[in-house]
C-alpha cells in the first residue's frame, strides 16, 4: 500500500471515524437502525487498527536504523558459533543491562525459515503483539460481564503514533511491545489461580526476563500476587525459580555495568515529578521542548495524569485487599498496573534529573511512549470496572474516553507522519552514505560519526559479512551514481529548477540541548516530481545528498484542501553533521525515463 506513503489519506480516515461515530451514537436514538449498532461498534473498533498496518506498510523499509545492527550482529555470530557454550554467550550477549536473547530467537528463526532478516516484517510481528495486549485489556471487561461497546475507546489508543518510534523501529518493536504483552500473560497465567495458569505464568515471566531487563519486574510482580493470593507452596516455586534465572542472568558472561551520575535520592521532588510524568506519557506532544524555564503545557498534562494515575492505582490496590473473593480482573490488572509504572520507575531511576520535567529538552525517547499509552489503557479499563454497578457514570466515562481517545489518535497522526515519512526517506539513502562516506545519514552527531562509537572496521566488516550471507539486503536502493560522479552524470545543463528553493540557518537546543545551528532547506515546486526527490549540494569536495520530506498543510488547509501534504519540502539537520564548505544547490528527481536528472537552483549554500 505505498499509495499512503505519498498521500496518508488522513482526511479520509478522520471522516469515516466521525460518520461511523455519528451512527454508533444514532443507534441509541433511533429505533429503526438499532440494529446497525453491532457492526458499527465493529467498524469503530477496526478503523484504528487497519489504519495503523496501513500506515505501517506504507512507511517501512527493509534497511536496519541503529541497534539493528547490533542484533543482526549476534544473528550472523550465533550462525558461526563453534559450540554450544558459545552459542549461549552469543544468545544472551549483554547489551547494557539488557539480555535480548527473545529478539535474536526471532531473528534467528526469520534466517533459519526464510533464508534472511527483513526487518520490515520484524517490525510488524513487534507491533502484533498489540492485538495480545488489547485481547488481555478486553477479557477484564468480558470477565466482568462489562458489554464489548465499551472496548471500543481502547484501539484508539493502543492504535497511534505517540509512540511511533516503537512502532517503526526494528529492535524497539519486537522489544517493547511483546515485553508489555509477556508481562501481562504473566499476570494473565496468575490471575487464574491454577495449575495451568502458573505454568503460563512461569513461561510468560521467562520471556519477559529476556525480551529486556525491566522483565525482571515480572518476577517480583509475581511474588506478590502469589502472597496475596495466598498461594504459598506456588510462591516458593516461584521464588526458587526467580533466585535460578536470576543468578543466570547476573553470574553467566556478564558485566556489571556502574552509573557514576546523579542518583535519584539526591533529588527526590524533581524525581517524583519525573515518574508522573512518565506514567502519563501518552499525552506527550510530538512537537520540539526545547530546555527553557518555562512549563511546556503538554509536560504538566503528563505529570497530572500520571498522578491521577497513582491516584487510582492506590483506590485498585484497596479494591484488591478490601474484596472478599477478587477475580481474574482485579489480580490481571493490578498486576499490568504494576508493571507498566514499575517500568516507569525504573526508568526515573536509570536515568534521574537535577530539575522539573516540565523544563523540556531532551525528556523521553518515543520509544517509551508505549508504556503510558499502555498504562492509561489499562487505567480506563480499570475505571470501567469500578464503575460497572453504575450505568449513567460508566457510560459517559466509556463517551468520554472515545472522545478523549479519538482526538489524542488524530492529533498523533496529524503530528507525526510527517517524522515516519522523515524517517523513511533517510533510510533509503543511508546506503548512499555508507557507500560513499562511511557514515549514515540516520545516526551520529557528526557527518564523520560510525555506528559502534566510531570503530574503524567494525561496522564496515559487519555490513560486507551481511550482504554476503544474504542475513541483508543493505543496498537494495542504492542506484545512485558514485559522489564524486553524481552531478556530472545526472546534472542537466539545459534546464534549470522551476520552483523557489531556499536555505537558512538558525541557533536552537540539539537532542543533548545543546545551543547550535540548525541548517533548514526548503523548496516549492512549480511541478511536483514523481516519488521522493533530493536536495543535492555540491562542493568541490563532497556531493551531500538530503531527501526533500514534504511538509503537512497547516490544520486549517488541511480542513480546506482534506489533503495532509502541501507543496513544500524541506530537510533540517544540525551543522555537525554537515561538512564545512561552499555549496552549489541542486534538486535531483526521476525523469520520465526513471534515471535520475539533477537540476541547478541557482542558488549557493556556505557553511561554517
Amino acid at each position: 500500500m505505498k499509495q499512503f506513503l505519498e498521500n496518508p489519506h488522513l482526511f479520509e480516515y478522520y471522516s469515516i471515524v466521525v460518520v461511523l461515530l455519528l451512527l454508533f451514537a444514532a443507534t441509541f436514538l433511533v429505533e429503526k437502525i438499532k440494529a446497525w449498532r453491532r457492526w458499527l461498534g465493529v467498524g469503530l473498533i477496526a478503523a484504528p487498527v487497519i489504519y495503523f498496518f496501513l500506515l505501517l506498510d506504507a512507511h517501512l523499509v527493509n534497511i536496519p536504523y541503529t541497534d539493528d545492527f547490533n542484533l543482526l550482529e549476534t544473528v550472523q555470530k550465533l550462525r558461526n558459533a563453534g559450540g554450544f557454550i558459545e552459542m549461549l554467550k552469543v544468545l544472551f550477549e549483554q547489551v547494557n543491562q539488557h539480555r535480548f536473547a527473545f529478539e535474536r530467537i526471532v531473528m534467528l528463526l526469520m534466517f533459519v525459515l526464510t533464508g534472511t532478516v527483513n526487518i520490515k516484517t520484524q517490525i510488524i510481528i513487534g507491533n502484533l503483539f498489540l492485538f495480545g495486549i488489547g485481547y488481555l485489556l478486553y477479557e477484564g471487561l468480558r470477565r466482568e460481564r462489562i458489554s464489548w461497546y465499551l472496548f471500543i475507546p481502547v484501539p484508539y489508543l493502543l492504535f497511534n503514533l505517540v509512540y511511533f518510534e516503537n512502532a517503526y523501529w526494528g529492535i524497539a518493536a519486537l522489544q517493547n511491545t511483546p515485553l508489555i504483552f509477556f508481562a501481562f500473560l504473566t499476570a494473565h497465567g496468575l490471575a487464574r489461580q491454577d495449575r495451568k495458569g502458573f505454568r503460563i505464568a512461569v513461561a510468560a515471566a521467562l520471556l519477559t526476563t529476556f525480551t529486556s531487563g525491566s522483565g525482571m519486574l515480572a518476577w517480583i510482580i509475581g511474588m506478590v500476587i502469589l502472597a496475596f493470593q495466598k498461594r504459598f507452596k506456588n510462591l516458593l516455586w516461584w521464588m526458587s525459580g526467580m533466585v535460578a534465572v536470576l543468578l543466570f542472568y547476573f553470574l553467566f558472561d556478564y558485566t556489571f555495568i556502574q552509573s557514576p551520575g546523579e542518583k535519584v535520592w539526591d533529588h527526590p521532588v524533581f524525581n517524583a515529578i519525573y515518574v508522573f510524568a512518565f506514567w502519563g506519557n501518552a499525552l506527550f506532544l510530538d512537537v520540539r521542548h526545547p530546555l527553557v524555564p518555562v512549563f511546556h503545557k503538554d509536560l504538566i498534562a503528563c505529570v497530572v495524569l500520571g498522578a491521577g494515575i497513582a491516584f487510582l492505582f492506590g483506590i485498585w490496590v484497596i479494591r484488591v485487599l478490601i474484596s472478599r473473593k477478587p477475580g481474574w480482573a482485579d489480580w490481571f490488572l493490578w498486576g499490568a498496573l504494576m508493571f507498566t509504572m514499575g517500568t516507569g520507575a525504573m526508568f526515573v531511576i536509570s536515568r534521574p534529573i537535577p530539575d522539573y520535567v516540565m523544563y523540556g529538552g531532551t525528556v523521553f525517547s518515543r520509544r517509551y511512549m508505549i508504556f503510558g499509552v499502555v498504562l492509561l489503557a489499562t487505567c480506563y479499563v480499570c475505571l470501567v470496572v469500578i464503575l460497572k454497578d453504575w450505568k449513567k457514570w460508566k457510560d459517559a466515562l466509556a463517551v468520554a474516553a472515545l472522545l478523549a481517545f479519538g482526538i489524542l489518535n488524530f492529533v498523533s497522526y496529524y503530528l507525526s507522519i510527517a517524522q515516519i515519512r522523515k524517517l523513511h526517506d533517510e533510510l533509503v539513502i543511508d546506503s548512499y552514505f555508507w557507500k560513499n562516506y562511511n557514515t549514515f545519514l540516520t545516526v551520529g552527531e557528526v557527518f564523520t560519526d560510525i555506528p559502534f562509537w566510531n570503530h574503524p572496521t567494525r561496522m564496515r566488516d559487519l555490513i560486507t559479512g551481511l550482504e554476503s550471507d544474504g542475513i541483508t539486503d543493505f543496498y537494495q536502493f542504492y542506484d545512485m551514481p558514485a559522489q564524486e560522479r553524481l552531478i556530472r552524470e545526472t546534472g542537466v545543463s539545459n534546464r534549470t529548477f522551476a520552483g523557489e528553493f531556499d536555505a537558512q540557518f538558525q541557533f536552537r537546543n540539539g537532542d543533548y540541548n545543546r545551543y547550535m545551528k540548525y541548517f533548514k532547506f526548503s523548496a516549492t515546486p512549480d511541478n511536483v516530481p514523481k516519488g521522493t526527490f533530493y536536495f543535492v549540494l555540491e562542493s568541490a569536495r563532497y556531493n551531500i545528498v538530503l531527501p526533500a520530506v514534504p511538509v503537512p498543510n497547516t490544520f486549517s488547509d488541511f480542513l480546506r484542501k482534506a489533503t495532509y501534504y502541501s507543496n513544500n519540502y524541506q530537510y533540517g539537520l544540525y551543522k555537525p553533521k554537515l561538512p564545512e564548505g561552499k555549496y552549489r544547490a541542486w534538486i535531483m528527481s526521476r525523469g520520465d525515463s526513471g534515471k535520475w536528472e539533477s537540476v541547478y537552483t541557482g542558488k549557493q549554500v556556505l557553511f561554517y
